[in-house]
């Protein structure tokens, strides 16, 4: 009798922001506490204890951790949404279901800019406001995308260098450069991703309205701006 082995399939490369910024186990919390992070915002707070300081400084740290679970290849992908060879390709798949386009794209760099924010309350009045800036910038070259009904459903080839960087109180607090993110092996376990989300089907493209601030969600604080452009 013959015992065919069939070799584990390796999981996916996480590609969360977290991933990128921070080796496996280390946290927020002392980058936090090492910068004194909470201490001006606590400040106005008498009777304060070292370990309520420790337990705030903490919960800061989970809120700011929780933002850093964005997808980056779901950022990259906000970015391609605006490139006109890609929109070209899904309007033309689109109208014609079940058909398929390979586009390459030139070298090109995207950036995304996002500043939550957390306001903190004791007794239920606001004491003061955490600003954290988030900047990540992917540099793409050599990018072949398979384009099918107006989505973005694989990349053939391609190769991606992602830098990233956190600060907490307009203080550096993370930085990371030059980080790989494997294209083809990704988007391969990955949702398409709908390159005409602002289009209904039949329409010519439209320039996209502004987004207007009452429209952003507040939990406790979001917005991003992405830009995509080739060099």
């Amino acid at each position: 009798m013959t015992t065919t082995v069939t070799p584990p399939v390796a999981a996916p490369a996480p590609t969360s922001v977290r991933a990128f910024l921070f080796d496996p186990g280390e946290s927020l919390d002392e980058p936090l506490r090492a910068h004194g992070t909470a201490g001006p915002l606590l400040a106005p707070v008498r009777g304060r204890t070292p370990a309520a300081d420790r337990a705030v400084e903490h919960e800061l740290a989970t809120v700011v951790d929780d933002f850093l679970g964005l997808d980056v290849l779901d950022l990259a992908a906000a970015g391609w949404r605006g490139h006109a060879g890609l929109r070209s390709a899904a309007r033309r798949t689109r109208d014609l279901p079940g058909s398929e386009e390979v586009v390459a794209l030139a070298r090109h760099r995207i950036t995304s800019a996002h500043r939550p924010y957390v306001d903190l309350y004791v007794d239920g009045a606001k004491i003061g406001t955490l600003e954290v800036v988030l900047n990540l910038a992917l540099e793409v070259s050599g990018l072949v995308c398979v384009v099918r009904d107006a989505f973005l459903t694989g990349i053939s080839a391609g190769d991606c260098v992602v830098d990233v960087g956190l600060a907490v109180q307009n203080t550096p607090i993370a930085e990371r450069r030059g980080r790989r993110l494997d294209l083809p092996g990704a988007f391969a376990l990955r949702r398409p991703y709908s390159l005409l989300t602002d289009e209904p089907p039949g329409s010519e493209s439209p320039r996209p309205a502004p987004p207007r601030p009452q429209d952003a969600p507040t939990v406790p604080g979001y917005g991003t701006r992405e830009g995509f452009g080739t060099r």
